[in-house]
């Protein structure tokens, strides 16, 4: 009896240090004069995340309940503190102005037991900065029209691929087949792979990708858990990826390093300037003379985000944009009719040159985007304390800011009727209208997307390549407006993308 008296003692304890902690932790705004919504132990301002609600709808409603409170807002996530931007001019100070401020995002990094977290995504400071400044090239605009052949040149399989899937039904869950066709391109075209999924090779490779991000139930809460207390999570034991998924991609990517090494093969793609900046330090005809070898390891992580982060966002664009291309049938022939008129005098194909005449079309992914960013939300830590402009608010050193990407993007300030899917907002009449930063699903600033433009052509050339052969209906399974999946840290709907193909 009085064993079990002791143990409900040391758990009462245990219990109210941490219900005291969380108190002071929560006072954290009020004591700054930050305005801020009143948290709730234990979870703060994010009750329903990952259960009833996505990350994101949590997000715009916080942003919607506070806007007119401040350009700067408080928000708690778990017991952390977190300045919410409200406010374009602001977004536009934290990513470009003072950029020096807010240089690193706080992300998880494990590197003794996660190599693959020590990624360009991730890295902080004057190593964000080597890295960023070494692979840049990589995405010149040089380097995508180069790469535009492998894209085009996967075409046919991806038409084959659907047809063959469509011999015996007329629907298909269109993520499935777009996963496989931009890990094709970026296999080949980051790294000389010829994985060819879209044929039926290498169906582990897709086994993997999709167990990435596959926590099912836990997804949202573990991975803020990751993200908010990273020392924590790493004196937990807790992962990012699971020990399956590290060991094959490091595997696969290694072996392709030492394959180039042993033949002393060169090719021009991001796997080759990562082997010489693992051998010598340095790019060849680079113009910059700084110069450190990266590890093995770090090659492995560079390699691996833009493998996923390549894959990943193309093949949600796009199966976003076929989606409501479906649900918005005029839409889906103007830009038919527009693909046709842009192939004629090239026999059909579609060309670089003619994808880039493709206007509608780039208003239409552009629509896709603001409405299904993949990145729906930008994280930054401060380096210092940074006085707001034109407010008496201090964002103070090492706290964290989110400014939440896909909010903007609703707001109806910008953008009227905003859950209407309008491609005719990015006429550059309507863009002109609109202050800049009111739609930046890349980011913006030295730290935006590195792989933006190799992203937008290979999204483009998928889209065009479907609505040029079939003409799409939506499947019974789906319903719109589509609902993420409040279970998964991704942007995916609740049903899927189930859509009906016609042969044209």
């Amino acid at each position: 009896m009085g064993v079990l008296i002791i143990f409900g003692s040391i758990v009462a304890i245990f219990i109210t240090s941490i219900y005291v902690y969380f108190r002071w932790k929560y006072s954290f705004f009020e004591k700054e004069g930050v305005p801020h919504l009143k948290p709730k132990f234990p979870l703060g301002n994010i009750q329903g995340m990952g259960q009833e609600y996505h990350m994101i709808d949590v997000l715009i409603q916080m942003y919607e309940k506070l806007k007119m409170k401040g350009s700067v807002v408080g928000i708690y996530n778990l017991a952390e503190p977190i300045y919410l931007i409200t406010d374009v001019d602001v977004v536009k100070d934290v990513l470009v102005k003072d950029f020096n401020s807010f240089v690193n995002r706080g992300s998880y990094i494990n590197e003794k037991d996660e190599p693959l977290t020590a990624s360009l995504l991730n890295v902080e400071d004057d190593r964000w900065r080597f890295l960023r400044n070494k692979l840049s090239p990589a995405f010149s605009s040089g380097k995508i029209k180069s790469m535009y052949f492998t894209v085009s040149s996967l075409g046919n399989n991806l038409i084959g691929a659907i047809e063959r899937e469509i011999n015996d039904k007329k629907s298909l869950e269109v993520k499935n087949i777009m996963i496989r066709f931009t890990v094709d391109v970026v296999s080949s075209v980051s790294f000389g792979m010829e994985s060819n999924t879209l044929n039926g090779e290498h169906p582990e490779m897709i086994q993997h990708f999709r167990e990435i991000f596959g926590i099912e139930g836990s997804n949202t809460l573990y991975f803020l858990m990751l993200f908010c207390f990273p020392d924590l999570s790493k004196f937990l034991k807790l992962k990012f990826f699971s020990k399956r998924v590290t060991e094959y991609f490091s595997n696969v990517i290694s072996a392709n390093i030492k394959s180039r090494e042993d033949r002393n093969e060169s090719r021009n793609d991001l796997l080759n300037m990562l082997i010489e900046l693992k051998n010598k330090g340095s790019i060849e005809g680079e113009f910059s003379t700084e110069t450190k070898k990266l590890t093995l390891n770090e090659c492995l992580a560079q390699a691996f985000i833009f493998f996923f982060g390549g894959s990943d966002t193309s093949s949600t664009t796009i199966s976003y944009a076929l989606t409501e291309l479906a649900y918005n049938p005029d839409i889906q022939e103007k830009v038919r009719q527009e693909i046709l008129d842009k192939t004629k005098d090239t026999n059909g194909e579609i060309t670089y040159e003619a994808l880039q005449e493709m206007t509608y079309l780039g208003q239409v992914v552009d629509e896709t985007l603001r409405m299904y960013t993949p990145g729906f939300a930008i994280f930054r830590k401060a380096s210092e304390d940074y006085k707001v402009s034109n407010s008496n608010i201090i964002i103070r050193k090492g706290v964290k800011v989110w400014i939440p990407t896909l909010a903007f993007h609703y707001d109806e300030k910008f953008w009227k009727n905003s859950t209407k899917f309008d491609p005719n907002r990015f006429t550059q009449e309507e863009i002109d209208k609109r202050p800049k930063f009111s739609f930046f699903p890349f980011g913006e600033g030295p730290r935006n997307c590195i792989g933006m433009r190799f992203g937008l052509v290979n999204a483009k050339y998928g889209v065009a390549m479907i609505i040029k052969n079939f003409k799409l209906t939506p499947d019974a399974r789906m319903k719109y407006p589509l609902k993420f999946n409040p279970k998964t840290i991704l942007m995916e709907p609740e049903t899927g993308f189930w859509l009906k193909f016609d042969k044209i």
